[in-house]
């Protein structure tokens, strides 16, 4: 957050996430792995406060110990958000065109979604050209349980690794009462909707309805959610299991061919 003359306001910085941050950023291509002495001399901290950083981010994945046991290196967390990240751009970058096509085709606002534990993240957005729509913007989140795009990832998932993602002290009705309440009546839901090969209805609030269908790669998994989801008054969203559902099918195909599913 910016201060009054447009510059970085100091009271909101977490010092040790920054610091945290300029660890890893002393890595790259020309400095693939460094000793802890090297990072302590390079960001100017005590030995010990290097050690607890460092030890930090080894714990949580961040920085790997080599065989040698004195240097570090980067670790698989910063790779897997690399790949997420890079993953993301591709996705968005086949799927945008497509999703304003298709918001253009049926007058509704369009939106594509991630799931990220438990919840989905929104990284698209089309809205309507109506003077009333959606208002979901990119980087909310939803819990995946009561939304479409959510439900529409969760339909890939095993048994097993739905009762992985969601543990025994989750709380299904934390935000709403809206959707299942635990663990077997969500296994319910899902198992209708995989029968039907896609996700409709109201989830998030009175007046809006949505119907979901989720994009599968070459991998032939859900690696992403696209919907159309907007104010049950427009016209375009009464044939909710017909024309629009046709639509958002096809979208998702679409889609998913470009991402190399067959």
């Amino acid at each position: 957050m910016d201060d009054k003359t447009g510059g970085i306001n100091q009271n909101y910085i977490v010092p040790g996430l920054r610091r945290g941050l300029a660890v890893l950023g002393l890595f790259g291509r020309s400095r693939p792995t460094m000793r802890l002495a090297e990072i302590g001399r390079e960001l100017g901290l005590p030995r010990a406060t290097a050690f607890r950083l460092v030890y930090t981010l080894e714990t949580e994945g961040y920085l790997l110990r080599g065989k040698d046991s004195v240097t570090y290196s980067l670790g698989p967390r910063v790779l897997t958000l690399g790949f997420d990240y890079l993953h993301s751009q591709e996705l968005i970058e086949i799927a945008g065109p497509l999703l304003d096509e298709l918001r253009d085709r049926v007058g509704a606002s369009t939106h594509m979604g991630l799931l990220d534990g438990c919840d989905v993240l929104y990284v698209y957005r089309a809205p309507s050209h109506q003077r009333l729509s959606s208002n979901r913007r990119v980087g909310s989140r939803l819990p995946a349980h009561f939304s479409s795009l959510g439900r529409a990832l969760l339909m890939d998932l095993s048994d097993d690794e739905l009762a992985e993602l969601y543990d025994d002290n989750y709380n299904f009705h934390a935000l709403t009462e809206r959707g299942p309440g635990n663990l077997d009546e969500l296994k319910r839901c899902l198992e209708e909707e995989r029968q039907q090969g896609y996700i409709a209805g109201s989830f998030i609030g009175d007046g809006i309805i949505s119907i979901a269908a989720p994009v599968r790669d070459a991998s032939k998994r859900a690696v992403a959610a696209i919907n159309v989801s907007d104010y049950e008054s427009l016209p375009c969203m009464e044939d909710l299991h017909g024309t629009l559902k046709d639509n958002v099918l096809k979208t998702a195909a679409d889609i998913s061919h470009h991402l190399g599913y067959i």
